[in-house]
């Protein structure tokens, strides 16, 4: 038997009026939405934002305007959390309600908004379900889950990978990066700070190809060279393209809190796909990762180039068909 999701049990019990129009932001699971009639979805991760393109609901990876209640799904970044419940009260003419497990911080948002007014609080499915009516949140949550400069001048936001900070990863293997030539393709870019570091002389374009939309806009206001070409997209969908002279990489293997080095031979694959015959692939990963049998069994050509006591870099070339 299928549990009904958290923040549906609250529309069923709690005084929320399930007419619309109803924004979601951030979800990520297809479950409950339908009962909430048309909602209109906010998801700026491609991968879910197709998906639920494609499932026929209203998505869009950022919105604005007025909504009789706003639904706010959390994400594993506190400050991001923050900004969207104080985004919630400013869009709804209603209830805000939010919806998070144990381990994305529920607790401490619970308590953050009890301060300031009246909760109702539902738990269920290891974590909470909360409601109160539309009510102004600290300007400072609003300040603090919006782009700013790092301390290494770059701009990032809560949510966006290693936002405080150049990644140890990129840094191990930008300086791997130098005598890349014609056109190259950064696969999950970020907010681009490593095409930045491939941007040499030799080099004709650079496109990032980035799934999380808000790290792709970073990424325009980081790098104004006139050569970088940005492209929102899952990477492990990719379309058939121009095929590239060579491709770097940073690959993810986390999905919310789950390990999953699958991501990593995603990439891979994509990077088969995408480059030229004697085409170069750059990539860095940690070191626990076995991404050595996905090289061996889609280039004819490859070896690690360096390594630490946490990172392996790894070049690869004449990519199989």
């Amino acid at each position: 038997m299928s549990r009904s999701p958290r923040f549906l049990t609250a529309f069923e019990q709690g005084d929320i009026p399930l007419e619309g129009p109803i924004l979601v932001i951030r979800p990520t699971e297809f479950a409950g939405l339908a009962e909430l009639g048309a909602p209109v979805l906010e998801q700026g991760f491609a991968p879910q934002h197709h998906r639920f393109e494609a499932g026929g609901f209203s998505v869009a990876p950022t919105v604005e305007g007025r909504f009789a209640t706003v639904l706010v799904q959390l994400t594993r970044a506190k400050a991001e959390n923050l900004g969207n419940i104080a985004r919630a009260c400013q869009m709804s003419d209603g209830m805000v309600v939010v919806d998070g497990a144990k381990n994305l911080g529920i607790e401490s948002l619970l308590k953050a908004v009890k301060k300031i007014t009246e909760v109702n609080v539902i738990s269920k499915s290891h974590g909470k379900v909360f409601w109160f009516e539309a009510t102004p949140m600290p300007q400072e949550w609003l300040l603090g889950a919006q782009m700013a400069k790092n301390k290494d001048g770059f701009f990032t936001a809560p949510g966006m990978f290693s936002y405080e900070k150049i990644d140890a990863g990129s840094a191990f293997l930008a300086p791997h990066l130098a005598g890349l030539s014609g056109r190259v393709a950064d696969l999950g870019a970020g907010w681009g700070w490593l095409a930045a570091q491939a941007l040499g002389a030799d080099v004709s374009e650079i496109t990032l190809f980035e799934g999380e939309h808000l790290a792709l806009e970073a990424a325009k206001r980081n790098i104004t060279d006139e050569r970088a070409r940005f492209n929102w997209a899952d990477v492990l969908g990719l379309p058939k393209t121009e095929p590239f002279d060579a491709i770097i990489s940073n690959p993810p293997f986390h999905q919310g809190r789950a390990a999953m080095p699958e991501l990593g031979v995603g990439f891979i694959q994509a990077a088969v796909k995408m480059l030229k015959p004697k085409g170069r692939f750059l990539m860095v990963a940690n070191r626990h990762l076995p991404y050595e049998a996905a090289l061996e069994a889609r280039f004819r050509k490859w070896e690690m180039k360096d390594q630490n006591g946490v990172f392996k870099v790894f070049e690869a070339s004449l990519p199989k068909r």
